[in-house]
């Protein structure tokens, strides 16, 4: 009976190890992938400004989270996920109370190294891919407050014929490495500079 006890205790150990991911491979984000992500923190607050009606619009960085996802059933595939979070006054429950939105959701596994890098950003409803085809401008220069900015992002939105958005939805983004997003341009060319630093 003794013998059939330590088996047990000795399995038992072993599946607690393993299961708290001591023999499983961790992975973590390059550098050149957390760039995006750590240029906003908690409660930093963008403020953007209409060129042609003069209206602003506000959103505010709700969360901002690093994290391992575990698969209790596949020790072998554990990843590392980032999420960043907002909200803005545009979107409200029905009951009007505040709703957020993700800016960027990126998990990284270890069985998807061999596939091209590449990060999902979401701003006002509009998806932005941003991998190594991305166009990077020599020069931006924003005309409320006389900021330029080199090595620019150009994010482009290339929504399906049946999206759901409207023309108000931002089309084109600009992302610099130090701000995040410093302008957008809407579906129907309204310019949105970021006045705010």
């Amino acid at each position: 009976m003794r013998n059939y006890l330590s088996v047990f205790i000795i399995f038992f150990i072993f599946l607690t190890f393993t299961s708290c991911g001591l023999f499983v491979k961790k992975v973590s984000f390059t550098k050149e992938e957390l760039q995006w992500f750590n240029v906003y923190n908690v409660k930093d607050t963008l403020i953007f400004q209409s060129l042609s009606t003069q209206i602003k619009d506000t959103s505010i960085i709700v969360s901002k989270e690093l994290y391992h996802d575990y698969d209790w059933f596949r020790h072998d595939k554990k990843g590392h996920c980032m999420d960043l979070t907002y909200y803005n006054k545009k979107y409200k429950y029905a009951d009007y109370n505040r709703k957020t939105e993700t800016m960027f959701f990126y998990c990284k596994r270890d069985f998807y190294d061999k596939n091209p890098y590449y990060l999902g950003l979401t701003y006002l409803r509009s998806s932005f891919k941003i991998d190594s085809t991305t166009v990077i401008k020599d020069l931006e220069i924003l005309s409320l407050s006389n900021k330029s900015f080199k090595n620019v992002y150009e994010l482009k939105c290339r929504r399906m014929k049946y999206h759901g958005g409207t023309d108000d939805d931002p089309e084109i983004l600009y992302w610099d490495k130090k701000y995040g997003i410093i302008k957008y341009i809407t579906f129907n060319g309204e310019i949105w500079e970021r006045i705010n630093w």
